[in-house]
């Protein structure tokens, strides 16, 4: 609603933009101040007014601070009431006394008018907010080196993009269970499709990846989850979803030889070493697989600092080309960066902070992210070495995060002549989802892959 529509001169709001804001304000606190057991606007303008910063004048913060915390005790919120609670909290001076409280009780908007001034104040609120963010940029790009360019920008960008989403006062967030429910039981009658596929059948009949999730796939040191996670990247990326991968930990050389290895059946350790040792069957099976590889929708990134701002860029990158939302496999959380960069912040701090803004990131862009993660010894002091959730490593936060966490457990790797030799398990110890349960597959690592152990002897694949 426009300022004009609300009886604000289009004259002042050009000479004075702040002078517009501080008349909403004092619309919207003086309509408080007379609220009534009748019609109570605070409610609906606490709904706007969120975000304690959308107050231009910090006297206007405090009296608002005031009328909240007496309509959280259903206490009235009038002149005096406010007065006192204002006393109470040492802040009357600092709302500019009896005097300024009465003034504004004479300044109140028609009760059924508050919303939409409130909406005035909140987006002069978010243009302050804009105007801020551009000007931390500016001063960002002053003092960047050009190694941290590209930090720098996907910090401002992430900023950017999170002023654009506000989420402020959205409709159909709040309302009565049966206002949707018609429409979702018509929903039911559609196979909800799986926004990812790991291309493992087994693994895909219980593990439903939907928009917004974050799956957790964890290991001890060479348990194979890089195998795992980009066996999952290329059996998504060939179903034609697109698919992106940030690999923190190998470079683009090992990476290839591993998608190769893995595409064509070529024994890694032939592609590793090169030469005279890749023969002309290997060649034959490249050649055979190269199209395929070249027609993927499938993206990488080897950039060794990763921060969730990066992460953003990449998938609003991606989703602009394909107007999908990627698939996106992070091998390994724990080396991730925060966007602010704290030296003092712990590693126990940094990866917490992570995980909820990949958390924030999926549900915002209806990525399905995948993040490879360590674990610590406590499996290896237990009998049987069999991991647990509790021992993911450096933050508990990721397992409230995530909508999935899957552990690997491979017998063989601590006893070799074991019966179970080239087995390896997919422990799924949480599924939103779905059940929990424990899927066995076949690890070939020669392959650089996972198969099921149905198809693990088709030559054909």
């Amino acid at each position: 609603m426009s300022a004009d529509t609300l009886g604000i001169p289009e004259q002042q709001l050009e000479q004075a933009p702040e002078a517009v804001s501080v008349s909403a304000e004092a619309a919207v606190l003086g309509a408080c101040l007379m609220a009534t057991p009748g019609y109570d606007p605070i409610p609906g303008a606490a709904r706007i007014l969120a975000d304690p910063g959308d107050w231009y004048r910090p006297q206007h913060e405090a009296i608002w601070r005031a009328i909240l915390a007496l309509h959280a005790r259903s206490k009235p919120t009038g002149v005096p009431m406010v007065e006192a609670e204002l006393r109470r909290a040492g802040d009357l001076a600092r709302a500019g006394g009896v005097a300024q409280l009465s003034l504004i009780a004479t300044q109140a908007c028609v009760a059924a008018e508050v919303e939409y001034y409130a909406e005035i104040v909140h987006g002069y609120a978010r243009l302050r907010r804009y105007q801020a963010a551009l000007a931390r940029g500016m001063q960002t790009a002053r003092h960047s080196d050009p190694d941290g360019v590209s930090d720098a920008i996907a910090a401002h960008q992430a900023e950017l993009e999170h002023l654009a989403a506000d989420q402020t006062g959205e409709e159909g967030l709040f309302g009565k269970f049966a206002d949707g429910l018609q429409d979702h039981l018509d929903s039911l009658e559609t196979t909800v499709q799986a926004a990812a596929v790991t291309g493992m059948t087994d693994l895909d009949a219980v593990l439903k990846m939907r928009p917004g999730n974050i799956v957790v796939l964890a290991g001890r040191p060479a348990m194979g989850k890089s195998a795992a996670t980009l066996g999952i990247a290329l059996a998504n990326a060939d179903s034609g979803r697109p698919t992106l991968v940030h690999s923190l930990e190998m470079g683009r050389s090992e990476v290839t030889n591993r998608v190769l290895a893995s595409r064509a059946r070529v024994a890694l350790h032939h592609l590793t070493e090169g030469g005279p040792a890749v023969n002309e069957d290997d060649w034959a099976r490249i050649a055979q697989r190269l199209p395929d590889l070249e027609a993927m929708p499938l993206w990488m990134d080897y950039t060794s600092r990763v921060t969730p701002g990066l992460v953003r860029t990449r998938i609003k990158s991606i989703m602009r080309q394909t107007g999908q939302a990627p698939l996106v496999v992070i091998d390994y959380v724990q080396l991730m960066y925060t966007d602010r960069r704290d030296p003092r912040q712990s590693t126990y701090d940094r990866v917490s902070e992570v995980s909820r803004e990949l958390k924030i990131l999926a549900e915002e862009t209806g990525s399905v992210i995948i993040c490879c993660a360590q674990l610590n010894r406590g499996s290896e002091h237990r009998d049987g070495k069999v991991p647990q959730t509790s021992d993911l490593r450096d933050s508990g936060q990721l397992e409230q995060d995530a909508s999935a966490i899957i552990l690997l457990h491979r017998e063989d790797a601590y006893t070799p002549e074991s019966p179970r030799a080239g087995e390896i398990d997919l422990i799924l110890s949480k599924n939103r989802n779905g059940p929990t349960s424990k899927i066995t597959a076949a690890h070939q690592f020669y392959y650089s892959r996972l198969r099921d152990m149905t198809t693990q002897n088709d030559p054909t694949w």
